[in-house]
């Protein structure tokens, strides 16, 4: 093969074996193609490199090296670092994995790195580091194939003169500059001073290298400084693990949008369709049954997830049980003791472990403030197997926790009654947290469609949520703990807490069952296809519709949402009952009234969120990915929008007199309350009079046909929320407070941003400008106007009925700010 080329092996076979609508043409597996190695050199250097000529061998590689053997050899000498490249191991993919070891910053949001798939080459009497790429491919037998491999010639990160030749023609070269100068993709600081950054320490395998290295430079002043900022020094110790892809890639398996995997990307430019064909396929891992023909059996290397020795003592056995949560969806899939959690070697257990190396699945522990966790992986980019995952622990996480599950069900749970909660309940929200993020880690994006696969008063039974696992058909949605149950339902406290659900057993088994007799991605799909049908029957194992955006089921932090104005409703009654709690709960004497603060704006954001579910309703279609088998989307029925009309008009859009409680808003504030109630209202306006939901609302009026398939229009909208947030302009003596004049601002705000559009930048993206574009052209600037005409008018007369004088000056506001708004250039 020609200098530069870059046809996949093994994998251009995989894609060119027929089609996922399968096309009765196909062509003949081609051989692997040998990777590229350079021109022809014989052992003795020369040829066109450029470099000196290679000297004797002892002279490099001196007595005073430190070698260590493994994938290849790896010499240190003083402050050198050399890799001794066999002649078959060059041209081999590699792919490197950066981590940040330590220092940089202080926050504990530990930077990751870049990773990236290299090969080293030989070019006469240099060895060239070069990047791959897997985005565009085609069989290698195509025609096609050659301009191909020209849009694949990938860069050259870094040179390396051939100092030596070692046994076997093994290529030998000192690696100290990619760790310790300005290479930009080793680099992990700018500026590398070369003075005060050198090699740490190295570890060698034989299927990877590790190197550790301290990298000294300079960090850019902060946002906002002043004219006379100047750069910092930091110093970071980073990784680098290079760890050789498999010679044999595994066999990919298609993607499919109606089940929630990961995937990557190729486009095949040589299938026999009349277009460049996109192939997916999902990333997982690579599960071989060490018994083939047993249905169940132990897999030939498990999934093992180590954990972070940093983590606190006391949380590791609930950490370990978040990843063993997946072991019975494995285990249905036809793998037993597939996933295992395992504590980390210490340094003295084995001193060259490192949780940075690529072959180690990971939970870190990070000492971070940030609330938050975190997972992911790594794959092959040839195939989408899983390389290496890694989930992130911030340690405030803790904090996070507490506050969602005192708010959402302290009033079913004795136990979060008190604060601090006591340490079971918190390392049992920990491992709830820790298999959420494993599931990202092992595949699974969000599904946040499951939580309206439940009946709303089904998850108020106990027995239902014993048989289902829980309130929700999956981890992977954000439906933290079942706040539709009530006291009342005696549900039992384990149950409040999501567990692995039907929806993750069926993505598991999807994922990674074998299919016995397929050869090839394409011989698989009939059978992945079949299971995907399963939903055709049973709901809860669908997942969101990749292109909708307003589904009212595909919600995040809701649970219930099959029936939002029921499950909000009931979620408000606890959520009443917590902030009856609040001064009991956070007061401690001898200490500051923090605690009370937080948790009171925790329950004023939970109320917005109960309603913004609700809001979701209106202009809502229920979605549901098909491939072929009927409509994917369904506008909800006018009955239902009116019902979350009038919730809103109930709740939302009423005082909270739960929030007003002058002994908890003394405490915690000299004042705030009315900005906090202002706010959460205006989310929901904002979301109301939204331009994308006005124009569906007029489409759907367009295509409605009457009788039961009428839409809920824009003018029922408009009316429907005059008689929610305007009520007392029609009243014979108006008398508006404080909240409720600043709910009616907030409705002008949003209906001027839907009448008066703000002009996109020029750089912004397509979407936004289109959108811009849409609220221009739509019937519901029109309608507004006419809208915003009648309240003026309402208003105008309400101000002469009123005799109190804070709501005449408001309604005269009122009045003016409408003249701006309909006639801005006034």
């Amino acid at each position: 093969m020609k200098r530069g080329s870059r046809t996949l092996p093994a994998l251009a076979v995989v894609l060119a074996i027929g089609s996922v609508a399968g096309c009765a043409r196909q062509q003949a597996p081609a051989a692997p193609a040998p990777r590229p190695q350079g021109q022809a050199q014989d052992s003795a250097g020369g040829g066109r490199g450029g470099a000196g000529a290679p000297r004797p061998y002892a002279r490099v590689i001196t007595s005073e090296a430190i070698t260590k053997d493994g994938l290849f050899k790896v010499h240190r000498i003083d402050t050198r670092l050399y890799f001794e490249i066999p002649r078959s191991e060059l041209g081999k993919d590699i792919m490197v994995v950066q981590r940040t070891a330590a220092g940089g910053n202080t926050s504990g949001f530990f930077g990751g790195g870049p990773s990236r798939v290299v090969a080293f080459e030989r070019e006469g009497n240099r060895i060239l580091l070069r990047q791959r790429s897997f985005g565009i491919v085609a069989d290698p037998s195509s025609a096609i194939s050659q301009a191909v491999d020209a849009l694949n010639y990938g860069p050259i990160i870094a040179s390396f003169n051939i100092e030596s030749w070692g046994p076997d023609s093994a290529a030998v070269i000192e690696v100290t500059k990619l760790f310790t100068t300005n290479i930009n993709e080793f680099a992990s600081v700018n500026q590398i001073q070369t003075d005060r950054s050198y090699i740490e320490r190295f570890a060698v395998f034989p299927e990877n290298i590790n190197v550790e290295a301290t990298q000294t430079g300079n960090q850019p002043p902060p946002s906002g400084s002043g004219p006379g900022a100047r750069p910092t020094t930091v110093t970071t110790l980073t990784s680098w693990s290079f760890l050789k892809l498999p010679e044999n890639p595994m066999r990919p398996r298609l993607h499919d949008r109606r089940v929630g995997l990961g995937s990557i990307t190729h486009i095949d430019y040589s299938r026999p369709e009349h277009e460049a064909i996109e192939r997916r396929y999902i990333r997982r891992y690579r599960l071989e049954k060490q018994n083939p023909s047993a249905a169940v059996s132990d897999p030939v290397k498990k999934i093992v997830f180590y954990i972070d020795r940093a983590t606190p003592e006391w949380l590791v056995p609930y950490v370990i049980q978040g990843v063993t949560a997946w072991e019975p969806a494995y285990r249905e899939a036809g793998f037993s003791n597939a996933i295992e959690g395992r504590l980390a070697p210490s340094p003295e257990e084995d001193p060259d472990f490192s949780l940075l190396d690529a072959r180690y699945n990971v939970i870190y522990w990070r000492p971070s403030t940030v609330a938050n966790a975190t997972g992911g992986q790594l794959v092959d980019p040839r195939t989408g197997e899983i390389i290496k995952a890694e989930v992130n622990m911030y340690h405030n996480v803790m904090n996070l926790l507490r506050n969602w599950y005192f708010t959402q069900v302290s009033p079913l749970d004795p136990r979060a009654q008190t604060l601090p909660l006591p340490d079971s309940l918190m390392g049992r929200l920990v491992r709830y947290v820790v298999a959420h993020e494993t599931g990202h880690a092992i595949g699974f994006p969000h599904n946040m469609k499951a939580s309206a696969m439940y009946p709303a008063d089904s998850i108020r039974s106990a027995s239902f949520l014993r048989r289902m696992g829980g309130h929700v058909a999956t981890l992977m949605d954000y439906s933290r703990f079942n706040y539709v149950a009530q006291p009342e339902d005696n549900i039992p406290v384990e149950l409040l807490v999501p567990g692995i659900g039907p929806y993750d057993r069926f993505a598991i088994m999807w994922q990674n069952k074998p299919i016995p007799g397929a050869a090839t991605p394409d011989d698989e799909w009939p059978t992945l296809n079949s299971w995907s049908r399963m939903q055709d029957t049973i709901p809860w194992l669908r997942w969101s519709t990749g292109d909708a955006t307003a589904d009212p089921f595909d919600l995040t932090e809701a649970v219930g949402d099959a029936d939002a104005v029921k499950s909000s409703t009931l979620g408000m009654r606890n959520l009443e009952r917590v902030v009856g709690s609040l001064l009991r709960v956070a007061e401690q004497p001898g200490k500051p009234y923090d605690l009370l603060d937080e948790l009171y704006g925790n329950a004023v954001g939970q109320w917005g969120r109960y309603n913004n579910h609700v809001a979701a309703i209106i202009g809502g279609a229920v979605t549901w990915e098909r491939y072929g088998t009927g409509p994917r989307f369904e506008p909800l029925d006018e009955a239902r929008q009116r019902a979350a009309m009038d919730y809103l008009n109930r709740i939302a859009f009423r005082v909270p007199e739960m929030f007003l409680n002058p002994a908890i808003l003394r405490r915690i504030e000299q004042e705030g309350v009315v900005n906090r109630i202002r706010n959460a209202q205006a989310g929901v306006l904002n979301s109301l009079l939204n331009p994308s939901r006005l124009n569906r609302l007029s489409e759907y009026e367009a295509l409605a046909d009457g009788g039961d398939a009428a839409s809920y229009t824009i003018a029922e909208l408009l009316a429907d929320l005059r008689s929610g947030v305007w009520t007392e302009i029609t009243q014979r003596n108006p008398d508006i407070d404080v909240y409720r004049r600043t709910l009616q601002r907030a409705y002008l705000n949003a209906a001027e941003r839907a009448i008066n559009p703000p002009e996109p930048p020029a750089n912004a993206p397509a979407q936004a400008r289109a959108a811009a574009e849409a609220a221009r052209f739509s019937d519901a600037r029109a309608l507004l106007r006419g809208e915003l005409s009648e309240i003026r008018r309402l208003a105008n007369a309400a101000a002469g009925r009123t005799s109190d004088a804070m709501t005449r000056l408001h309604l005269r506001d009122i009045v003016m700010e409408i003249d701006r708004i309909l006639d801005p250039d006034e």
